[in-house]
């Protein structure tokens, strides 16, 4: 038999673990997932580790990684099939969870142009970030009788086809910008393919080139005076190179830089793009960012996600009619 008084005590003591219960029920209702990222992120980089294009996004993720909650961001370096195994893995990612991504190079919209590949780059990428663009340029041996862009196109008319440049593969950058430039200039010269820009350089120090046409590849070789430059294709004189003429200041009206940006798979969370987005932005906002851009000779070229993907989606139409019209269209 209870008392009228342990019975109200009872009630009491049941009333204070049901309201605790009901207040745990509610808060794990309303408990929020843990914030973007929680584990580790990788990135694929399409080349061998120790260029310009890793040395870049080894850098720019490790000033990125603070501002992702100090998680680890990993480079997987995946070489091969002319710089297009990032695209190829992230097209085949139903959804992106923003753990893996890849690195934008311009082949990604070129490519589809000229051969059957594994992606649609409007449809199966999510634009992140469009982060710096590197310089082409035409680079000669300091012992080339050519000093300027003049002597070099003065020659190929004198001698059509005699004339050679290495191409780090048919199709690139490089390969296009030279054979766009001789279209204009009513030369032809003879494009030399080689496996990557060390073998291109190797092969005009060497004298067995007369020259190439690649995205920075040259810089060093340019500092220590083993080369230098007859023209550039940016839109005005590099800061860094002021007596090298663009090809525009030449009445040519060849303008192309090559940039460089980060993607994800396809219907990422725009929270997850925007984290990502924020996150290598303030990257490029510290001291240590500019001084990775110096010593790459990479300039900024930033986007955010929307602008990225509608500068895509007009790039791939720009690259089109320059397949086209060099005559490189798929069958």
């Amino acid at each position: 038999m209870h008392t009228p008084f342990f019975a109200a005590n009872r009630r009491r003591v049941l009333q204070t673990v049901l309201a605790g219960a009901g207040a745990g029920l509610l808060a794990r209702a309303h408990a929020q997932p843990a914030a973007f990222p929680t584990k580790p992120i990788t990135i694929i980089v399409p080349v061998t580790a120790g260029g310009l294009l890793d040395g870049f996004v080894r850098g720019s993720a490790r000033l990125a990684q603070p501002y992702l909650h100090d998680q680890p961001i990993i480079i997987e370096n995946r070489p091969g099939a002319q710089l297009l195994l990032g695209a190829d893995a992230i097209a085949r990612v139903p959804r992106g969870d923003g753990y893996l991504l890849t690195v934008f190079t311009q082949i990604m919209l070129r490519a589809p142009h000229m051969r059957q590949v594994n992606y649609d780059p409007i449809k199966d990428f999510t634009w992140i970030i469009e982060q710096v663009g590197t310089p082409f340029a035409v680079a000669v041996r300091t012992e080339s009788p050519y000093r300027t862009l003049a002597e070099l196109v003065a020659d190929a008319k004198a001698r059509p086809g005699a004339v050679s440049y290495a191409t780090v593969g048919m199709g690139n950058g490089g390969h296009l910008m030279m054979e766009e430039l001789a279209r204009l200039q009513d030369v032809k010269v003879n494009p030399i393919p080689v496996k990557g820009s060390s073998e291109a350089i190797r092969g005009v120090l060497g004298g067995h080139f007369d020259c190439l046409c690649d995205a920075a590849s040259w810089a060093p070789h340019v500092a220590s005076g083993k080369m230098r430059l007859l023209v550039q294709f940016g839109e005005e004189r590099l800061k860094k190179y002021p007596d090298v003429p663009s090809a525009r200041e030449l009445g040519i009206p060849l303008i192309y830089t090559s940039p460089i940006g980060l993607l994800g798979p396809k219907a990422m969370d725009p929270q997850v793009v925007k984290t990502l987005h924020d996150a290598f932005l303030k990257a490029a906002a510290t001291p240590e960012y500019r001084q990775l851009l110096d010593q790459l000779d990479l300039f900024p070229l930033y986007r955010n996600s929307a602008d990225f993907a509608a500068h895509a989606r007009d790039e791939f139409a720009r690259e089109r009619e320059m397949v086209q019209r060099l005559g490189l269209s798929k069958a």
